[in-house]
């Protein structure tokens, strides 16, 4: 396992009433994030600008269609049908939604939308402190990154609204995720060999687990 490979990964205080309401709730529009065209400030790519309204694919009006239509579902839809393909960890533990999602050969377009999926979930978390989540990416194995300098981006989400941010505390940051990159780690079968396993039975909710169709 390894090769071009994206991760996205929180931990985020949340009851289980607030985890399942989430679950069940279509995605927030855009505007969930107040500084959407500031994705990449800060960090690795600032260079380029996030392509929110898919212009770069218009020239395949099925994939924009597609794309379209995964940011109109509901977290369990779009968790449930990535964890079918494994290597997702995704539930409720220890009074936080964790989540852990690992993309070989992935697509920006794809990650704005699980970028939203989790914006939306302020609404639903215990607290009224903002909770980062970590995109980071690169010629690496599945595991947070060692610095800085394959951060993509980080997102800070609150109660009603979220935001990115140019810096954030890095050590404090993978500090905050240790425990669901144990987990996910934990979940890979024969990591070293030519194709992964993956054991979804510790790091997959339930509720989402009955809904995963391989």
């Amino acid at each position: 396992m390894g090769g071009r490979s994206y991760m996205l990964a929180t931990r985020m205080p949340m009851s289980r009433e607030g985890f399942d309401a989430w679950l069940h709730t279509p995605l927030p529009g855009r505007d969930v994030i107040t500084n959407p065209d500031e994705m990449w400030l800060g960090w690795a790519t600032a260079d380029m600008a996030p392509d929110w309204e898919l212009t770069a694919i218009a020239g395949s009006p099925a994939a924009v269609a597609t794309y379209r239509a995964s940011r109109t579902r509901t977290p369990l839809e779009l968790l449930a049908a990535r964890a079918a393909g494994g290597f997702t960890l995704a539930r409720h533990h220890d009074g936080a939604l964790e989540i852990y999602l690992y993309d070989y050969h992935a697509d920006t377009h794809g990650t704005l939308t699980n970028l939203l999926m989790l914006a939306g979930a302020g609404r639903f978390a215990d607290g009224n402190a903002e909770t980062p989540v970590l995109y980071w990416g690169g010629d690496v194995h599945p595991g947070l990154p060692i610095d800085d300098r394959s951060v993509l981006s980080v997102l800070l989400v609150g109660r009603t609204a979220a935001r990115f941010t140019a810096r954030y505390p890095f050590p404090a940051l993978t500090q905050r995720l240790l425990p669901v990159e144990e987990a996910f780690l934990g979940a890979v079968v024969d990591p070293e060999g030519d194709e992964p396993g993956w054991d979804s039975s510790e790091v997959l909710d339930p509720s989402i687990g009955v809904h995963a169709v391989r």
